[in-house]
């Protein structure tokens, strides 16, 4: 249960646990609240409910430091076997006892986290996710340079339906000097087919090394409730290739990626 714990939480949420457990005597009925209240936010209810009812099914005299002290020690031994692999899932939605995953929140905070000169986030959709954008925000204040490709409302020339785009979720970050918006420019959309593209690709790429995609939009819904995989995929070669990719579509002499404006023309 404990690994699962550790590889669904981000860091900053175990954290904040292991203090309040270095706190706490018993699984009475405030703890609960009092683990949640810690570090709000990563839908954290039924796994702190998963923690005490584990606590008080195990060994209700276990006092909360040895729940602490085991809690780092598995957080320990994952980030041993983390920095070993290439590769790893992440999932929003049911998981499971028997296979420990890793949360899509989680791996995103990580990866945005992580990066120390440029970020590259896109999606199609775009909405809610507070804590994403309380990071990216951070990530631009350490200097790190943020290009933001988003779908665009159809009223915009994208394929959004309604009048609101994912410009909306960043606009508390329309005057930061290194948060960069982009779209897919309304008359590069044709395909082989005759029909219009969406920019419907999800990544959130932290320099040239680590790249988070998968099938999860930026939204509350996807990060939280809907059923998405992705892959966290740590490989310089084929991370940089990826946002190669991306900085050729905004920079070529036809670019198909245009710099997009924080406010709709009316």
């Amino acid at each position: 249960m404990l690994s699962g714990l550790v590889a669904s939480l981000p860091g900053t949420h175990l954290t904040a646990w292991i203090r309040v457990l270095r706190t706490t005597d018993a699984p009475d009925e405030l703890t609960e609240s009092r683990l949640i209240a810690a570090h709000p936010g990563a839908d954290l209810g039924p796994r702190a409910a998963l923690l005490l009812s584990s606590w008080t099914a195990t060994d209700p005299q276990l006092p909360g430091t040895a729940l602490a002290l085991a809690l780092e020690a598995v957080s320990n031994r994952y980030e041993q076997d983390l920095a070993s692999h290439h590769v790893d899932i992440a999932v929003s939605g049911p998981i499971s006892d028997t296979v420990p995953v890793r949360l899509t929140a989680s791996v995103a905070i990580e990866v945005i986290r992580s990066a120390t000169s440029t970020l590259l986030v896109t999606s199609y959709a775009a909405f809610g996710i507070q804590e994403i954008v309380n990071e990216i925000r951070a990530a631009a204040d350490r200097g790190v340079s943020v290009d933001l490709v988003l779908e665009t409302a159809r009223c915009a020339g994208g394929k959004l339906y309604g009048e609101i785009d994912g410009r909306n979720a960043f606009h508390e970050l329309r005057f930061h000097a290194d948060v960069h918006l982009w779209q897919w420019a309304n008359d590069e959309r044709r395909g082989p087919g005759g029909q219009r593209g969406s920019m419907h690709a999800k990544v959130i790429a932290a320099d040239r090394g680590t790249v988070l995609l998968g099938s999860a939009n930026l939204t509350d819904n996807a990060y939280n409730d809907n059923l998405e995989i992705g892959a966290v995929i740590r490989d310089p070669t084929a991370v940089a290739n990826l946002v190669d990719h991306f900085k050729a579509l905004m920079h070529s002499d036809d670019s198909p990626l245009v710099r997009l404006p924080w406010a709709r023309k009316p």
